[in-house]
């Protein structure tokens, strides 16, 4: 264990301290991460209290020249807090009432290939092939800041760990993106440190159709029909299973959208809000989801509020006793200390599996960027 985080400590000296002037280079950032969690109270029995954990993304990126890199994203991650294969809800991210839970899961940290990819950008247009995460959906992105839970609630439908290639055209004030892939079964989706096994190769889950025989289509920009400062989402994909009974293509559709209203210069008010629904969700026929993500976040100086709701709703028509009907509300304040170091806490009452639980947590985010 010690060998990885010496080795994520020295990723900077490997790259120049300025912009590059001359090529091959090294570029890139590493995103550091210290969530601690409390579990308030929960209907669910064997809870544990206290968890906490460290999350470590480092996106490294060996340039050629201007146009092509080669461009690689790890996770340093607790296997048994995030991305844990859960049998019964296998898009699930993270459950958070779990009994699994530790004041400090070291002893389950995992390092996983997210990304590794040949990269392609010019003025008009951006190519990737290789392991990728396509594009579907925005409101899982840290970077959005809306509290300490949402984006690991969101995360479900992201789509992550791919083998194919992608095409962006670069427009003004947009971009639009067409993927082909399939899910990545080989020993890239393993993980070293603490093994989590590959990814299942059967026939009968949603990306396992095929060699590149799944795909998405979608379209994120900011100005929409001339409103400065309304930014959009809309997406499509479509995942294909084998020829295996009670399985069918998984389609899913994405509408995003949110407001920057400014205030004064310093103050800042953010409507935002994003709609998921998915047919046959995970290959299974039958099994439809929505996720509803609503949320206003305000903005002063270096300070941030924001007040938040995520719903998740998973119908199973094959299989009774086991349809989802899960929320989470939240209410969160962070401050940003510089450009690179942030602090969120956030309270959050949740429903999950049909317990209701509430929880408090906070995350301290570093962003080195070289």
């Amino acid at each position: 264990m010690k060998k990885f985080f010496i080795f994520f400590s020295l990723l900077p000296s490997l790259a120049y301290a300025e912009a590059p002037k001359s090529f091959p280079s090294i570029t890139g950032d590493v995103l550091f991460q210290t969530q601690a969690d409390r579990v308030i109270s929960s209907e669910k029995d064997g809870v544990r209290a206290n968890n906490a954990f460290i999350y470590i993304e480092p996106n490294i990126s060996l340039n050629f020249n201007r146009n092509w890199s080669a461009k690689t994203q790890w996770r340093l991650q607790p296997n048994n807090v995030l991305t844990t294969r859960d049998s019964s809800y296998p898009e699930r991210y993270r459950t958070f009432l779990q009994s699994d839970r530790s004041p400090l899961n070291i002893g389950q940290e995992a390092l996983i290939v997210e990304e590794l990819k040949a990269h392609f950008e010019n003025e008009d247009m951006r190519f990737v092939a290789g392991k990728f995460d396509p594009t579907f959906g925005t409101a899982w992105r840290k970077s959005k800041r809306i509290g300490v839970f949402a984006s690991q609630f969101n995360e479900d439908y992201n789509l992550r760990e791919k083998l194919g290639a992608g095409i962006t055209a670069l427009l003004e004030g947009s971009q639009i993106t067409f993927n082909t892939f399939m899910n990545d079964t080989t020993g890239l989706s393993n993980s070293t440190i603490n093994k989590r096994g590959a990814a299942s190769n059967n026939r009968g889950i949603a990306g396992n159709g095929g060699a590149m025989s799944s795909y998405s289509l979608s379209m994120e920009g900011k100005n929409f029909i001339g409103i400065e400062n309304w930014f959009y989402n809309f997406g499509y994909r479509n995942l294909a299973v084998g020829k295996v009974e009670g399985r069918s293509r998984e389609v899913a559709h994405v509408v995003g959208s949110e407001y920057l209203y400014k205030i004064t210069r310093d103050t800042s008010l953010i409507p935002l809000m994003e709609f998921v629904n998915i047919k046959d969700f995970g290959g299974e026929t039958g099994r439809d989801a929505r996720y509803t993500t609503l949320a206003l976040i305000a903005k002063y100086s270096g300070w941030i509020a924001s007040a938040s709701v995520v719903t998740r709703e998973i119908k199973q028509r094959q299989r009774s006793g086991n349809d989802v009907s899960d929320h989470q509300i939240q209410f969160s304040i962070g401050y940003k200390f510089t450009n690179n170091l942030t602090l969120d806490l956030s309270r959050a009452n949740i429903k999950e599996n049909g317990s209701k639980g509430s929880l408090i947590g906070t995350t301290l985010s570093y962003l080195y960027k070289f």
